[in-house]
């Protein structure tokens, strides 16, 4: 990526962190990062809230970002329902 004309490279980070306060250098400030502990627990809580009720219930606590910022954030806190599953075996062979 370029700005101005200065080479630009972005980091991910790989490392399965879910830290939202990290510094930035550049840009405006997160309105979501504040709300991420809220919202994972409401996730964990209810794995299947829709993305919508997670905006209702985050403005209803003082949020007042967007909707993409905030949908961005539910999707990457979203526990994905293959890694929420237990698989149980029984042992009817007996």
């Amino acid at each position: 990526m370029s700005v101005n004309g200065t080479a630009v490279s972005e980091s991910v980070n790989g490392g399965g962190s879910r830290t939202w306060h990290q510094p930035r250098g550049v840009g405006r400030p997160s309105t979501v990062a504040p709300f991420a502990p809220q919202i994972e627990v409401w996730l964990r809580e209810t794995p299947t809230l829709s993305g919508a009720e997670v905006l209702r219930r985050a403005r209803e606590v003082g949020y007042r970002g967007g909707k993409s910022a905030l949908y961005e954030l539910v999707r990457r806190l979203r526990i994905p329902v293959s890694a929420s599953l237990t698989i149980v075996q029984s042992n009817s062979s007996r």
